[in-house]
């Protein structure tokens, strides 16, 4: 997650500043994302990769959520945030379990072997019926031309997947009842998926 590093001292509002693929992209994608974290509810709930915690606030109106992020000092909200990597949550959280593992628009910082990682690190730290709900982005349409333009034009290391892959990952590290959900830009052209598994 090296690339995750460069907003070590980037300030809340600059991290929250929307670019170009945020409006065509991530505006679109949130039309799915908000409704479905909307209706969860009594859910102890670790948000990894949190940033700001656009996406706890949602949660924590009806529950009990922890952040963890490589840089906590983004997040401004009144919740306890581990600082950390997404590959070493048993480590972090330190015996503590979860109902819920949700992580928005962090997996693109991780290679293949970091993301296994992180499936078997969610499956170790949730409930017996707990879920993990990721976002990952796709190979295809603008999944692919986000993460080529990363790094032509920034010089950022971002990965994506195809569903066979991600599936794959999911098994291997003991998830099942994996349901994905297509996460279009504007104009219906595919770009990522939501991915949630038990």
């Amino acid at each position: 997650m090296r690339n995750y590093d460069r907003y070590r001292k980037t300030t809340a509002e600059e991290y929250d500043k929307k670019t170009v693929m945020s409006y065509f992209c991530r505006v679109p994608s949130d039309r799915k994302i908000i409704p479905l974290l909307s209706e969860i509810k009594d859910k102890r709930i670790l948000d990894v990769g949190l940033g700001t915690g656009c996406y706890s606030r949602i949660l924590a109106k009806n529950n009990s959520v922890v952040g963890l992020d490589r840089n906590p000092h983004l997040c401004k909200l009144p919740i306890k945030v581990y600082k950390g990597d997404a590959t070493e949550l048993t480590r972090l959280v330190q015996g503590e379990k979860f109902d819920m593992v949700v992580s928005m628009w962090m997996t693109e910082y991780l290679d293949q072997e970091q993301l296994s990682g992180f499936f078997a690190e969610s499956k170790k730290i949730l409930n017996d019926t707990g879920r993990l709900m990721t976002t990952v982005i796709s190979r295809y349409g603008f999944g692919y031309i986000y993460i080529a333009a990363a790094k032509l034009l920034r010089g950022i290391d971002k990965y994506n997947y195809g569903r066979k892959q991600i599936i794959r990952m999911l098994k291997d590290a003991g998830l099942a009842k994996i349901e994905i959900i297509a996460l279009n830009s504007w104009l219906h052209i595919p770009w990522a998926y939501m991915v949630i598994a038990e």
